[in-house]
C-alpha cells in the first residue's frame, strides 16, 4: 500500500502511571489500551522476507519480530536484541570476527530467543532456493558468495553459534563495521525459529502456526470479519515474567485492525471522541487530501520508491532506448498531484537512506537528478524511432496489487501516457486467493490461509511491467543498487545440472545484466573506505538510471496526525509511528464504548 500511509494516531495507547496493567476495575482486569486501527490493504503474510515490496506490510512485521539491530529515524543502527558487540581484526592471521552478545528475551510461546535463531535466519536467507535482495548486504560473511554460487554448503556460512546468547560473524576480509551494522538492521535478518519455519511455507499466515519475538504477537486473523487481525502484547518480550510489571516493555494491550470502515469516516472522527477514532493507518482518500484537518499533519519521507520493473524477457523491453522512452513519457509531477503525499522521483535510492552508515545526510542530497519530473513526449518518440519501434504494433500490461487505490491510479496514468505513444497498454490487478487442502474424507476444504497472485507473479517474473514499492532492504544505498548486479541479485540458484550445468548466477528479476554495472557494484562491494564507497554508489545509480531496467516514479512519503491526548509515539527508519511506549488518557472509557471489554453483571461481580 502507498506510503502516504496515514498514521492518524488517534486515541492510542496507555494512561500514564498505570502500573502492571493488572488493576481491577468493576470486576475486570485492566490489561492496557486497545487500539482500533484501520488499514487500507489487508496483510496476508507476516514473513519478514515477504515484506519488501510493500512498506505497510513491513511496518506491521516490524512490530512482530525483534532484530539484532534497529535503524533509528536517521538510519543509524541501534542495538535491539544485541546487548554488546566487539569487532576484532588480526590481519597477520587473516582473522576478522564480529561477536554479538544477546539480551535475554523470549518468543511468544516462552522459548528463549537464541543465537541459533539468528543463525537459522541467515542460513535461510542464503539457501540457494531462496530469492531475496538482502543477501547483497551480507556477502562479506565468510563463504557467503560460494554458498550463493552453489559451490559450498550453507552450513559453512560464517555465522556461528558460540553459545545460546553469543553469535559470531566471521568475515572473508576486513570490513567497515558501521556498514555491516547498518546491514544487520534489515528485517531480512530478524531471527527466526527453525522448528516453526523450516519446511512450512505458510508458517507466517495464521496465529496457530507462528510465534513472535517482537513487542506484539498475532492473536487472531479473520478476513471475513471487520476485524482483519488482532495484535496483542507479547508478555514475554524483554521482560522477566516473575518480577516485572506486565507493561514494562509494551504499554498497549491490543491492536485491532479492521479493513471495512470508510476512510472519510475515520478521518472525520479525529479528536472527536467518537467510537472508532482510535487510529488510522491507510492511504488518504483523494477527496480529503486538501481537508483542513490534515493541514497540520507531519509529512516525512519514507524509505521506498514506487517503481516499475520492466521484464527484459519481452524483446521490446530488452532495448535500452525503449526503456528510456517509456521513462521520458511519464509525467511524474502529475503522479504526485494525483496522490499528494509523494515526491517526483529523479533516481531510485529513496530519501531517508544515509549517504554513509551512521551519517544524517541523505544519499539523495548528494545525488544528481537523473529523471525529469515532467514528460518529454518528443524525446520519447525520438528514442522509439532510433530503436526502430512502431509503438502501435505492441501490446503489454502493467501489473499492480489489487486493493491499493494509489498504485492503481498511478499505473493508469502511466498506461495512458504510454498509450499516447501508440502502445496498447492495460492495467492488470492481481488479487489474493484462499488456499485449499484435501481433508481426511477426501473433500477439498478451505484453509483460511491466503496467498497473493501478485507476489507470485513478481517472484516468478511473470509480468511485462510490474509496479511495486521498492523498499530499501537496509539503511544503505548499496542495498537498493546492488541487487541489479548479477552477482548480488540474491535470486535463487538453479542447481539442476541439466538446466544450469555451470551453476550460473541468476540476474535481477527484470533480466537486466550489464557487465559495466556489475563491475561498478563489485568495486563498491570491495571498497571499505566509506567516502569512496559512496562515490562508487552514486556512479552506479547514474548508470542504472541511464539503462532503466527499473523506472522510478515517485518517492513515497508518510503522513502522521496525532490526537492531542496521544503522547510518546516515536519513529524509526521503517516505521513513522512506533507505539510501544505511547500513552493516552481515557483509554478505559473508549475500550468500554468499543465493546473490547465487558463489565460483569451484578450477579457475576458477587
Amino acid at each position: 500500500m502507498f506510503k502516504r500511509t496515514l498514521a492518524l494516531l488517534l486515541c492510542l495507547c496507555m494512561l500514564a502511571g498505570l502500573v502492571g496493567c493488572t488493576s481491577l476495575k468493576h470486576g475486570v482486569y485492566d490489561k492496557g489500551a486497545y487500539i482500533r486501527a484501520y488499514l487500507t490493504e489487508p496483510i496476508y503474510d507476516f514473513d519478514p522476507l515477504a515484506a519488501f515490496d510493500n512498506e505497510d506490510n513491513l511496518r506491521i512485521v516490524s512490530m512482530l519480530f525483534i532484530g539484532l539491530f534497529r535503524a533509528d529515524e536517521n538510519g543509524k543502527p541501534q542495538k535491539d536484541l544485541v546487548d554488546k558487540y566487539e569487532y576484532a581484526e588480526d590481519k597477520d592471521r587473516g582473522s576478522y570476527v564480529l561477536t554479538l552478545k544477546l539480551k535475554s528475551t523470549q518468543w511468544s510461546d516462552g522459548v528463549a530467543v537464541s543465537a541459533g535463531d539468528a543463525q537459522f535466519a541467515f542460513r535461510r536467507l542464503f539457501d540457494t532456493a531462496t530469492s531475496h535482495p538482502a543477501v547483497a548486504l551480507f556477502c562479506d560473511i565468510k563463504n557467503a558468495r560460494a554458498v550463493l554460487a552453489g559451490d559450498d554448503s550453507v552450513d559453512h556460512l560464517g555465522v556461528n553459534v558460540v553459545d545460546p546468547t553469543t553469535l559470531e560473524f566471521v568475515f572473508e576480509r576486513a570490513v567497515n563495521i558501521d556498514t555491516f551494522l547498518a546491514a544487520l538492521c534489515s528485517p531480512a535478518a530478524f531471527p527466526l525459529r527453525a522448528d516453526i519455519v523450516e519446511g512450512k511455507p505458510n508458517w507466517a499466515k495464521k496465529p496457530g502456526t507462528m510465534v513472535c519475538s517482537g513487542p506484539f504477537l498475532l492473536r487472531s486473523i479473520n478476513y471475513a470479519k471487520d476485524d482483519g487481525f488482532i495484535l496483542e502484547r507479547n508478555s514475554y518480550y524483554m521482560r522477566d515474567r516473575q518480577k516485572d510489571d506486565l507493561d514494562k516493555s509494551v504499554l498497549p494491550f491490543r491492536i485491532v485492525a479492521t479493513y471495512t470502515t470508510d476512510h472519510a469516516e475515520q478521518i472525520a472522527t479525529l479528536n472527536s471522541g467518537a467510537v472508532g477514532a482510535l487510529q488510522y493507518i491507510g492511504y488518504v482518500p483523494a477527496e480529503l487530501r486538501g481537508d483542513a484537518s490534515l493541514k497540520k499533519a507531519k509529512v516525512t519521507d519514507a524509505p521506498s520508491t514506487f517503481s516499475l520493473y520492466l521484464n527484459e524477457s519481452n524483446a521490446l523491453f530488452a532495448k535500452t532506448e525503449v526503456r528510456q522512452a517509456l521513462s521520458a513519457a511519464v509525467d511524474r509531477a502529475a503522479l504526485v498531484e494525483a496522490v499528494t503525499y509523494a515526491k517526483a522521483a529523479d533516481g531510485i535510492v529513496p530519501w531517508t537512506v544515509p549517504e554513509r552508515a551512521g551519517t544524517k545526510t541523505d544519499f539523495r542530497k548528494k545525488s544528481d537528478g537523473y529523471l525529469s519530473a515532467s514528460a518529454d513526449v518528443d524525446k520519447a518518440k525520438e528514442l522509439l524511432a532510433s530503436a526502430g519501434v512502431n509503438a502501435s504494433a505492441y501490446s503489454f500490461s502493467i501489473t499492480v496489487r489489487k486493493g491499493d487505490p494509489d498504485h492503481l491510479a498511478m499505473a493508469e496514468l502511466v498506461a495512458a501516457a504510454w498509450g499516447d505513444l501508440g502502445f496498447h497498454v492495460t492495467v492488470k490487478q492481481l488479487d489474493i486467493y484462499e488456499l485449499t487442502e484435501v481433508d481426511e474424507e477426501g473433500k477439498t476444504v478451505k484453509t483460511g490461509i491466503y496467498a497473493s497472485k501478485y507476489a507470485e507473479a513478481l517472484a516468478a517474473g511473470n509480468f511485462d511491467v510490474i509496479a511495486l514499492d521498492l523498499v530499501a532492504p537496509a539503511p544503505d544505498a548499496f542495498s537498493v543498487l546492488a541487487p541489479f548486479a548479477k552477482a548480488f541479485s540474491g535470486n535463487a540458484t538453479v542447481l539442476d545440472e541439466t538446466v544450469n550445468p555451470n551453476y550460473d548466477l541468476t540476474p535481477h528479476i527484470t533480466g537486466y545484466d550489464s557487465a559495466a554495472y556489475n563491475e561498478k557494484i563489485e568495486a563498491a562491494y570491495k571498497e571499505t573506505n566509506a567516502k569512496k564507497r559512496a562515490a562508487l554508489l552514486h556512479e552506479a545509480e547514474a548508470m542504472l538510471m541511464n539503462d532503466l531496467p527499473v523506472i522510478p516514479l515517485v518517492y513515497n512519503q508518510n503522513v502522521s496526525l496525532s490526537s492531542k491526548k496521544l503522547k510518546k509515539v516515536s519513529s524509526d527508519f521503517y516505521c513513522p509511528a512506533v507505539f510501544t511506549k505511547a500513552k493516552l488518557s481515557g483509554y478505559w472509557e473508549l475500550a468500554l464504548a468499543e465493546g473490547f471489554v465487558e463489565l460483569p453483571s451484578d450477579d457475576e461481580e458477587e
